[in-house]
């Protein structure tokens, strides 16, 4: 069965994709993907999440995060309620605090080499309901016009992520010193993604020996240094892309790749397209044209 692609997510909003939906009663869905990331937060009813590498079960307090491009559907045992907070990150103007070095936030919004398993964690109910509340907020929120709305959203979205961010960092807590050290080398990377960076001097900038700094901030992200690096300089090279017209040659070598090829390689691995494409279909003044006319 091929999967279905969800093209119309954001359709009145392609220049600030954030959308919130509350479905309290899930309808049984086939395998499908998205061109966003997917939070789920599962607060009523019982379900099974189904994708194409097995099924899990899904009860009251279960949040995961949905990759984009990841392959999933639901089959419902009873009543199934939950909500969905669709996203890309790289598209929203959110603020470079220390949220995004939190040991919960990279393993749950990195890109992951093994591509068959995705964030998955359980809650307690008294979490449940402040989190739930959160998507409520935002719900409300999204569902209005008032001034500086875009804003609003933005600042409950944040909260609603270093909840859960927190939340998911409780059961995975490490040494208070190695953590330090890996989130000074994530500070690090960072500001300085788009120069060369070496293995040997990232573990002596965290004081670790080699083999237990690439142990440790690959438990911390989920991926190796040199992958997290990429992930950075990918999301630079989509926001020159949306925000501006400088050549692909251009944008490459900026955004810290020393060949161009190898460029177009990676953008494709990760983001599912060429940059040129990638362009044609997020630029912000191609945006502006299709949605000039949309009194919306």
């Amino acid at each position: 069965m091929e999967n279905k692609t969800s093209t119309y997510l954001f359709s009145n909003t392609a220049d600030f994709p954030l959308r919130v939906i509350l479905k309290e009663d899930q309808n049984p869905t086939e395998l499908h993907t998205h061109e966003c990331v997917e939070l789920v937060c599962i607060y009523d009813g019982e379900g099974i999440h189904l994708t194409e590498y097995g099924n899990t079960p899904l009860r009251s307090g279960d949040i995961f995060v949905i990759p984009r491009g990841f392959a999933h559907g639901y089959a419902v045992e009873k009543k199934l309620s939950l909500f969905n907070l669709l996203f890309i990150p790289e598209r929203l103007p959110m603020p470079q605090l220390d949220l995004c070095q939190l040991t919960g936030f990279q393993q749950l919004f990195m890109p992951r080499q093994d591509k068959r398993f995705y964030p998955f964690f359980h809650i307690g109910p008294e979490a449940l309901a402040s989190v739930v509340q959160s998507f409520r907020e935002l719900l409300s929120e999204s569902e209005t016009i008032a001034p500086a709305c875009r804003t609003f959203r933005l600042g409950l979205l944040m909260v609603l992520l270093c909840k859960l961010t927190r939340l998911y960092s409780v059961s995975g807590k490490q040494d208070e010193h190695l953590r330090e050290g890996i989130n000074k080398i994530l500070e690090y990377l960072n500001v300085h993604f788009r120069e060369p960076i070496k293995v040997d001097a990232l573990s002596k900038i965290s004081h670790m020996s080699r083999s237990n700094f690439l142990r440790l901030f690959k438990q911390t992200t989920g991926v190796s240094p040199l992958q997290y690096v990429l992930h950075l300089r990918i999301n630079y090279a989509c926001r020159e892309l949306q925000e501006t017209r400088r050549g692909i040659t251009e944008i490459a070598f900026d955004s810290g790749f020393g060949d161009s090829n190898y460029f177009s390689r990676t953008f494709r691995k990760f983001i599912g397209m060429t940059p040129r494409a990638y362009r044609c279909r997020n630029s912000l003044y191609t945006i502006r044209k299709r949605t000039s006319g949309d009194k919306n």
